[in-house]
């Protein structure tokens, strides 16, 4: 029994738009203002990153019609170069690209979470704190992990339907917010849009590998964009939806992360948001009062809940993918005799995120899976090119308009995202291309010990 096209335009886009709004934008403007000094050129930073993001959403789009399979660069690069570099992507799913913003986005609605409810506790006159001991934290963030990871396992379409009601939840509250936040910010205080801010040393001039590091953080709030692709055995004529998915799901998420980004630098004066992560919660209060930001920041929380679901959601896609080329153990592939399910695969991405959550921090998460994440994206849209190049006659039921200009704009700013990060974060970015290399002697085990031999590269 295998995967069942049960999924639709609707849901496929909602799944990319609920993969890329969670923790990273209401974490990562404050942090990006402390790189970058300059508000200004923060802004402009989110416009080129959604640029990434589309001209890589639609070089995905061409590949993904090629090979409409569940499982994203996985089965590209399987088709393209072969066994090893598709293993080395599954791992890096498996270890990091998943798991981890699980948890991070877990981490950060429990924090979400106990701010509505210090605030609320504050407006009645006490100050006592709903979660304060740290492990409480962690035991609450796994518990949601659990319960959303079970939610997926009872039913494609049960899971589905859930995670379009939580995305257009998220979409109706960053619009509100948006929306809000314009009529009641003081534009009088639009320099605050384009103000510098002096770094710890004094100066506010532009540092470019810092500056390509900002860009590096912002594109954690973009990974998703790519989302469709890992579902794509589940979406009902996928030549025709994939490509309208991917490009429709990114640009909305663009477009409202530059809303949500001039809302956050015209509420407060830089100083307060720069270094600092609930930015979401820091703006909400002021523009809309103590009692008004209750609302936004418990809808933040309900905002990363929707994040949570779609990563568990499209995450153990890969690994079934994986599994059935015999390139991961056997049971990943088992689909639920009557749920329809990958079950083991889910249960898996639960286990390991659940890891992260009592391991990690949402600083140290964050870093470590900036870096990890552009890895293979890049080397999937390099094969494109290459496909191209080597096999014209191939079917292509939608071409990346603007080639070879498109693909050229992606990997150009994602390898200097990759410099930018080896120079700056050099521990981090180092130890997340140690869990790559890593990934090689496994796969060398893996083939030794496996009774089928992978090593025929599946042709494209």
């Amino acid at each position: 029994m295998g995967l069942q096209r049960q999924l639709g335009v609707f849901t496929a886009t909602m799944v990319v738009v609920a993969s890329m709004i969670g923790t990273g934008i209401f974490l990562t403007t404050g942090i990006v203002l402390e790189m970058a000094h300059n508000a200004l050129l923060v802004m402009i930073l989110w416009v080129v990153a959604g640029l990434v993001a589309l001209t890589g959403a639609l070089s995905y789009a061409e590949l993904a019609t090629m090979w409409p399979e569940a499982g994203g660069e996985y089965v590209y690069l399987k088709k393209t170069f072969g066994y090893l570099p598709s293993f080395l992507t599954g791992w890096i799913s498996l270890m990091v690209g998943f798991s981890a913003p699980v948890a991070l986005s877990a981490i950060a609605f429990v924090e979400y979470i106990n701010r509505f409810w210090q605030n609320v506790m504050v407006a009645e006159g006490s100050a006592m704190p709903l979660l304060p001991d740290l492990w409480w934290q962690k035991g609450v963030a796994t518990v949601i992990v659990v319960l959303l990871g079970l939610l997926h396992i009872w039913g494609v379409r049960i899971g589905g339907n859930v995670q379009n009601v939580l995305t257009v939840i998220k979409i109706g509250i960053v619009v509100a917010f948006i929306g809000w936040g314009v009529l009641m910010a003081d534009w009088s205080s639009s320099g605050r849009l384009i103000a510098e801010y002096a770094a710890a040393d004094g100066s506010a001039r532009v540092d470019i590998p810092l500056t390509g590091l900002a860009l590096l953080v912002i594109m954690f709030s973009f990974s998703g964009w790519n989302g469709a692709t890992y579902i794509a055995g589940e979406i009902r004529d996928p030549e025709r939806n994939l490509p309208r998915a991917l490009f429709w799901g990114t640009l909305l998420t663009t477009l409202l992360y530059l809303g949500l980004n001039v809302v956050f630098l015209i509420s407060v004066p830089g100083q307060n948001l720069i270094g600092q992560e609930p930015v979401g919660a820091i703006a909400a209060r002021s523009l809309f009062g103590l009692e008004a930001s209750h609302f936004f920041t418990l809808g933040i929380a309900l905002i990363l809940l929707s994040s949570i679901s779609a990563q568990l959601m499209v995450g153990p896609r890969v690994y079934y993918a994986m599994a059935v080329d015999r390139q991961m153990f056997g049971p990943l592939a088992k689909i639920h005799p009557r749920l329809g399910t990958p079950y083991i695969a889910i249960y898996v991405q639960m286990f390991l995120a659940v890891v992260y959550v009592l391991l990690g921090s949402a600083q140290t998460l964050l870093e470590y899976i900036g870096f990890a994440l552009v890895v293979f994206p890049l080397l999937t849209v390099i094969g494109l090119m290459y496909l191209r190049r080597r096999h014209p006659e191939l079917r292509r039921p939608y071409r990346v308009p603007a080639y070879p200009w498109m693909p050229l704009v992606y990997i150009v700013l994602s390898a200097g995202m990759m410099v930018a990060g080896l120079l700056t974060w050099a521990t981090t970015s180092l130890f997340a291309l140690g869990v790559i290399l890593a990934g090689v002697p496994v796969y060398y085990l893996w083939r030794r010990f496996s009774p089928h031999d992978p090593d025929a590269r599946t042709q494209p």
